[in-house]
């Protein structure tokens, strides 16, 4: 078998110069200016003498040859297939199958961006992904099956429409359309800070037009509170169910919140880490502060401050298992109650609507507390939403919800079975107690003043 080619390396001055044989009888020296390290010259080096080799088998002149591997010796390595397909027009036939060292397939770019790795190496240009495994299911699922393996520099405009034109046909246009803005991000790293391209194959239009709005879905609260009180459903779940619907946290930051973020003592909670950057604290609501320390009093007695408060009965972490599944369980449960007999709408996509989601469970937040006249900075505090646009999509919902004169959502300490009994009272205990705190010790207390209860030891929220 013959010896592969490999030229051979020196360095003058700090620039590194390749020796490569052009014909049978001469070598000649090459200049590799944008190499930097050895390792780095010696991969052009090879490169070289194969696009040599290759170049002595075509009917290149000689001095064709020499300008072509000068070009190729001095191209930067964003454009070095630019530099190996001008090689192809001066030699008459390809070239530039060669392949180029230290260019990374769209697999292994995609995994570098979704691991944070990308965002440590350029911490200016590059944002740490909150979002990370919902990208990764769908990197996963829908493109690296298909062009996972090819390498960036050689990926074109028809390998990324081969990925759209196999998208389930029953997945909504918002799904498309995320599926290609993953392509197009990828591909504009790889243009810069990456400079593995000179621009991206996508040209403008290649997204999917945005889908027009659909029915946004919400729970009753004599539906949550019957989801809530339901055996059936796993405790932890039914406390992330609650917890969602009445604090507005995305499902993502309410699986990632452990209980050194929640003031159990003051009834606080701050959200450091989120999808916007954008750190925000704010008070619990009363029923869920009870429930809190309820549930860790009682079923997370050794829980610590860095343990996630969203657990299963083992005290493991709630893991996210994708897009598609975590809605699917709480239709599911939604189911339980018999819900999808009473409103089927809630379970069919359509045209008009789509299924009821988990981040419905935060619009059913949003809905409720509108319709109850909280302001739009109060429910932004807690939901992070940066603009009113956001959250004027949910007044229609919340004027309807008003004029039916549905109330508010049941204290979440008062709607688990499980934590009620767990402390021995029944909810006209509970009543009795607050009355008596409420007329006795703190008499004239002015609505939403929350202060230390000397009777029960603890920060009690006056409504």
């Amino acid at each position: 078998m013959p010896k592969p080619a490999t030229g051979s390396v020196r360095w003058v001055n700090g620039v590194a110069i390749a020796r490569i044989r052009v014909t049978r009888e001469e070598r000649a020296s090459f200049p590799m200016p944008t190499c930097t390290t050895d390792d780095e010259a010696q991969e052009r080096s090879k490169l070289l003498a194969d696009v040599a080799k290759r170049l002595r088998g075509t009917t290149a002149s000689e001095e064709q040859a020499r300008d072509a591997l000068k070009l190729v010796a001095a191209a930067a390595p964003r454009s070095l297939r630019n530099a190996l397909t001008m090689v192809d027009e001066i030699a008459g036939r390809e070239v530039a199958s060669v392949s180029v060292p230290g260019v990374q397939t769209f697999r292994q770019l995609g995994e570098e961006w979704t691991s944070g790795d990308l965002a440590k190496r350029f911490p200016d240009q590059i944002r740490l992904k909150r979002s990370a495994h919902t990208d990764v299911s769908r990197l996963t699922t829908y493109v690296y099956p298909l062009i996972g393996s090819v390498a960036i520099d050689r990926l074109t405009l028809d390998h990324c429409e081969e990925v759209m034109r196999r998208l389930p046909p029953e997945r909504a246009t918002a799904t498309r359309r995320n599926v290609g803005q993953l392509i197009t991000r990828l591909l504009t790293l790889a243009v810069y800070p990456l400079r593995l391209i000179e621009r991206s194959p996508v040209p403008k239009g290649f997204l999917p037009g945005v889908s027009k709005p659909k029915a946004l879905a919400y729970l009753y609260p004599d539906e949550d509170r019957r989801l809530l009180a339901c055996a059936a459903v796993p405790l932890h779940y039914r406390l992330l169910w609650g917890f969602l619907a009445r604090e507005g946290m995305r499902e993502g930051e309410a699986l990632a919140l452990t209980w050194s973020a929640v003031d159990l003592t003051r009834g606080a909670i701050r959200l450091d880490q989120n999808k916007t950057d954008d750190p925000r604290a704010w008070p619990l609501d009363v029923g869920v502060l009870c429930a809190l320390r309820r549930y860790k009093e009682t079923h997370r007695p050794g829980a610590q401050p860095g343990d996630h408060v969203c657990t299963d009965a083992a005290g493991r972490p709630l893991a996210l298992p994708g897009p598609f599944k975590l809605p699917a369980l709480l239709r599911r449960h939604l189911k339980a109650i018999g819900l999808h007999e009473e409103r089927p709408e809630l379970f069919a996509t359509t045209a008009e609507r789509r299924r009821i989601r988990v981040h419905d469970l935060r619009g059913t937040f949003v809905t409720v507390a509108l319709a109850n006249g909280k302001s739009e900075s109060w429910i932004s505090d807690r939901t992070g939403h940066k603009s009113s646009a956001m959250i004027a999509k949910y007044k229609r919902n919340a004027r309807t919800f008003a004029e039916l004169d549905l109330g508010t959502l049941a204290r979440l300490d008062e709607s688990i079975p499980e934590l009620l009994i767990d402390h021995g009272l029944a909810t006209g205990e509970i009543e009795a107690t607050e009355s008596a705190v409420t007329s006795t010790a703190y008499v004239g207390a002015g609505n939403g003043i929350r202060t230390h209860d000397v009777l029960l030891g603890k920060q009690v929220l006056y409504h």
